[in-house]
Formats: structure tokens, C-alpha cells, sequence
């Protein structure tokens, strides 16, 4: 990793209240480079790939805090396993495959001029009394390839 890079990640990870650590870096500069929905020890392999020497529990224990401070969003794929998204922007959701596991993002739908979710926290609130802070939104079906 570059010196410019590392200082961006430096950056980052102290507007998010987490101390810089090499582990930290390594995972969060991995995650930035592309969109992906990848397990711990999918992501663990990866690095191992390109020479970093993390253990599989250094992994968990950094994607965890990662996800903590909001820099990787977390969410279920098939069979229950945990996959941690380097997209952690909330204007999109995510439709997984039941047979391959495959997942990908689908943009925000707007409904009666609204994000999908600002429209049902809203509904639920009004038609229950409840506080909803923010619906998760997970589409399942099956992939056409």
C-alpha cells in the first residue's frame, strides 16, 4: 500500500473513532478497491493471496470493528452466513441468489416520490406508533444465469 493511501485510510479510520492499525488498513484499503459481498474467511484467503499474514481471527475481529464504526455494512447470504459489503452507502439493497449465493446490488426504488425505506419507516410509524430507525431490505430469488 501506497504512503497516499495509507494516510486516506489513516484519515478514515479516525473520523470513524478507530484507531489506525495494519490489520485495519489492509482489510479496509482490500474492501475500497471494488464493490464486493465477500465472508471473513473468503476476504482472509484473499489477502493471504497477496502476501498479507493475517489470521482468520485478526480478520474477524477488524471486520467487526470495521462494520462498528459503519465502514462495511454486514448482511445474510444463503444458509445464513455472514458477508460483509465494502458498499456502505444506504441508496441501494441487495438481491441474493438462493441456489448460487450470488449477490448484487439493486438501486434504491422510489415509491409515491420517496427511497423505499424513508416510505416504509415512515408507514410502519404511522400505522403502529413504533420508532423505526431504518428498514433493512434483503430481495431473495433465484439468479436467470
Amino acid at each position: 500500500m501506497n504512503n497516499e493511501k495509507m494516510t486516506e485510510i489513516r484519515k478514515v479510520l479516525k473520523e470513524h473513532g478507530l484507531r489506525y492499525s495494519y490489520p485495519r488498513a489492509v482489510i479496509l484499503s482490500f474492501l475500497q478497491e471494488r464493490k464486493m459481498h465477500i465472508n471473513a474467511e473468503q476476504l482472509y484467503l484473499k489477502l493471504h493471496e497477496r502476501g498479507e499474514n493475517l489470521s482468520l481471527s485478526t480478520t474477524y475481529l477488524n471486520l467487526m470493528a470495521l462494520k462498528n464504526a459503519g465502514l462495511v455494512r454486514e448482511l445474510k447470504g444463503i444458509k445464513d452466513e455472514t458477508l460483509y459489503d465494502s458498499n456502505v452507502e444506504e441508496s441501494h439493497y441487495h438481491m441474493i441468489c438462493d441456489r448460487s449465493g450470488k449477490v448484487i446490488d439493486v438501486p434504491d426504488l422510489m415509491v409515491n416520490g420517496k427511497p423505499l425505506r424513508q416510505f416504509l419507516k415512515e408507514k410502519v410509524e404511522e400505522e403502529t406508533g413504533w420508532q423505526v430507525e431504518l428498514p433493512e431490505i434483503h430481495l431473495r430469488g433465484i439468479s436467470p444465469q
